[in-house]
């Protein structure tokens, strides 16, 4: 620094600790009488050094931001972090000890100070800030828009704040300018990409969607990856994989879990699993239980302690907090601006507002908006189909037609600034509108690209593998007709992200399209006479029953509305009934007929667990179906006729099929085998193996992997070519490089 008696040098921690500890004074910084370059060992002030440099490490950017954030701390709060009567004492502090937050000992400042200098002072050098820039561009903005208070500041305190945040801004700003003459910088790094593998012997668990995406979300601090997946034919669980590691661990108690999120420290991750929303700490202990959340859809973990989730697939955002409580409404779908849902949100940088994603009920018009605590009305960003990923300090990162793009984004404004850039093409997203995709604040990307393509292959009852009906594609699920001699199938185009229901005819191979939309159209089911098909598609944003001729002769045409989303499984064999299941916030799933017409309809199965894949017998006295009442998925008859007449035919088992004749019931067992159970007049017999099968495991929303011919002797499976489970997620280093380097 100039002064008028001429130069000085401001110590803040940068010298090499050679000598003990004891020998370097506390309360001010010994004069060099000579040429600090010459010396073999430099001095420094002990409170302002980093914990590396402690420990005989070399200095780097990373210690004299720690030094940085102790003269920061020291400026905010009058007082240094690091505190002993001795020069050990401190020692042991900075080693093992973290400081009050800023805002505790000065309540006049803001929390976001509390942020930015407990992570100049983290203990390893990775959780740090990466450079001094960042923190002038940061200060900028708690300069410009200082946080919004519950009572206005008085005059002291609006002093104190500007005082304190024009002297940080000041020195920031010199340590940035300064930093390249005291620390030699390394030379830029590189943008590198990695991939990672599942666990050895499984797979990536999939979302529970039509179209699946894999589920997975980096840590803040960029030092690990948190994802679903399983391993052999054990249940979904979270693991985590610490990026300076060789494998994943898994996480005890976690089996079910879906959509995770991290706790801002990096240190806990949210997660749904069984109808709760759910928390476990990296630290120890079992998972807890938040609140109810029936069939989330994305959270978000604020540093002031709240977790912010959709708990329905059809509903706004709810607040609780991350310790556990009630829950309480924040946002609510408009109808008035055709709004289906809130999903996906994500916390900004002053702990208030954030972006999410709006399902429309018109697809072409879903949108990444902006919303605040407070409740006021939401603002529009972008439209999108996938959820977007706000990256400080600037950056929005969404996906648009399968390219991740990167648009600069003013926050505190709400608004985007300048054009879109890609980072990545062919990136994955499912049809329940989650990009694969996630980032941490160190600069690392983790994405998944689209591979979910599979063939429809014919097998005998002695597992030898036919002809494959079609080249490999992205089929959601497919229905053989009555008469075996047509499929009716969802598929997704080569283009497209949503699957349209598509009729094959087996004998001259011709395929007629019978829709062609923005919707997910899935789940045929076929009349007994092959003249009409029902299945499930969600124009309006929930999945309804439509109903179409199976010749293209007509448009779909709306069937079933209700409050819940609803999926078709099979057709009475009289023709006067259609059986779906749907989702009900008290019983779960549940399994309902309703007529043709649409005017009446009936409850088959409903319990206090999970009932899905209704499959009627072809004399219609039986019903089959699959049900959670156990604890897994298991396979029951019960008789339509007489309510006593019940029995579990699997042991471990789900997706029941009937043989044309009713004398032989398939399904598929949970260890991987399809199986047929002997069903005659009196109770069904021991279920014998046919051959292994490749299925997904039996999550929302309980789709089909295979069908049976009318003799029962042939079997039509999805066979995975590339699927999510097997394919790796991607990992780049320094991808505002990549940015950068488009933009200039």
């Amino acid at each position: 620094m100039l002064t008028d008696r001429g130069a000085k040098v401001l110590d803040f921690g940068l010298a090499t600790l050679r000598a003990s500890p004891l020998e370097i004074p506390l309360d001010r910084t010994p004069l060099a009488s000579h040429e600090l370059a010459s010396e073999t060992m430099l001095l420094g002030t002990v409170q302002y050094m980093a914990p590396e440099r402690l420990e005989g490490a070399e200095a780097d950017t990373s210690s004299d931001l720690f030094a940085f954030g102790a003269v920061m701390y020291e400026m905010a709060t009058g007082r240094r972090p690091f505190e002993s009567g001795s020069s050990a004492g401190v020692i042991a502090a900075i080693l093992q000890s973290d400081p009050p937050a800023p805002s505790t000992v000065r309540p006049e400042l803001p929390k976001s100070i509390d942020w930015i200098v407990q992570r100049c002072l983290a203990k390893h050098r990775d959780a740090r800030w990466r450079a001094a820039g960042d923190l002038v561009e940061v200060l900028r903005w708690i300069a410009r828009a200082p946080e919004e208070e519950t009572t206005p500041p008085g005059p002291r305190r609006t002093h104190v704040l500007a005082a304190v945040i024009a002297s940080l801004l000041l020195v920031a700003a010199a340590v940035a300018a300064l930093a390249p003459r005291l620390t030699a910088p390394p030379p830029p790094m590189r943008s590198l990409a990695f991939s990672i593998v599942p666990p050895e012997g499984g797979g990536f668990t999939p979302t529970p969607s039509s179209v699946p995406a894999p589920q997975f979300t980096l840590s803040p601090d960029g030092r690990r990856l948190a994802f679903v997946a399983s391993v052999g034919h054990e249940a979904p669980q979270l693991w985590v994989r610490e990026l300076d590691a060789l494998s994943a661990e898994p996480l005890a108690g976690t089996q079910g879990a879906e959509y995770p999120f991290w706790s801002p420290d990096s240190d806990a991750i949210g997660f749904f699993a069984n109808g709760s929303l759910k928390r476990v700490d990296l630290g120890g202990g079992p998972p807890r239980v938040l609140t109810a959340a029936p069939h989330g859809r994305g959270g978000a973990w604020s540093r002031s302690g709240l977790i912010l989730f959709a708990p329905h697939t059809q509903s706004g955002f709810y607040r609780v907090p991350a310790s556990g409580g009630e829950a309480k409404p924040v946002t609510r779908p408009d109808p008035a601006q055709h709004q289906a849902s809130h999903r996906w949100p994500q916390f900004l940088p002053d702990d208030r507002q954030f972006i999410f994603f709006v399902q429309s009920t018109s697809p072409e018009t879903h949108s990444i908006y902006l919303g605040d605590l407070d409740g006021s009305p939401p603002r529009k960003l972008v439209s999108s189909g996938l959820n977007a990923i706000y990256v400080p300090p600037d950056q929005l990162l969404f996906v648009t037609d399968g390219t991740l793009m990167a648009e600069q984004f003013d926050w505190q404004k709400g608004r985007l600034i300048g054009e879109p850039v890609p980072i990545a093409s062919a990136v994955a997203g499912s049809s329940n509108f989650s990009a694969a995709v996630s980032a941490s604040l160190n600069g690392l990307l983790a994405y998944a690209t689209t591979a979910a393509t599979s063939e429809l292959v014919w097998v005998d009852r002695g597992g030898h593998r036919g002809d494959s009906l079609a080249p490999p594609a992205e089929y959601a699920d497919f229905s053989l007709s009555p008469d075996g001699h047509q499929l009716a199938l969802s598929e997704v185009d080569a283009q497209g992200t949503h699957p349209d229901i598509r009729v094959l005819d087996l004998t001259r191979g011709a395929k007629l399209r019978l829709t062609s939309d923005e919707a997910t159209d899935a789940a045929p089911v076929w009349s007994p006479d092959g003249k009409r098909l029902v299945f499930r598609s969600n124009p309006r944003g929930l999945h309804d029953l439509y109903q179409a001729a199976s010749n293209g002769s007509e448009s779909p045409s709306l069937l079933l509305r209700t409050e819940y989303a609803k999926y078709p499984t099979d057709w009475l064999p009289d023709g006067r009934g259609i059986v779906y299941h749907t989702f009900n916030r008290q019983t779960g799933a549940d399994i309902w007929m309703v007529t043709p017409d649409g005017a009446q309809r009936k409850v088959l199965v409903q319990t206090p667990y999970d009932d899905m894949q209704g499959q009627v017998s072809p004399d219609g006295r039986w019903l089959a179906y699959t049900s959670l009442e156990s604890g897994q998925a298991e396979v029951y008859v019960r008789s339509l006729v007489d309510a006593g007449a019940r029995w579990q035919v699997s042991a471990g088992g789900a997706d029941p099929r009937w043989r044309r004749d009713g004398l032989e019931l398939f399904y598929t067992s949970s260890d991987g085998w399809l199986s047929a159970v002997a069903f005659g007049r009196g109770a069904p017999g021991a279920p014998r193996r046919l051959f292994a099968v490749h299925v997904a495991p039996t999550v929302q929303p309980y789709m089909s992997n295979y069908n049976v011919t009318p003799d029962g002797q042939r079997f039509l499976l999805k066979v995975p070519v590339r699927d999510v489970s097997s394919t790796p997620i991607h990992v780049l280093t320094n991808w505002r490089a990549r940015v950068n380097a488009i933009k200039n």
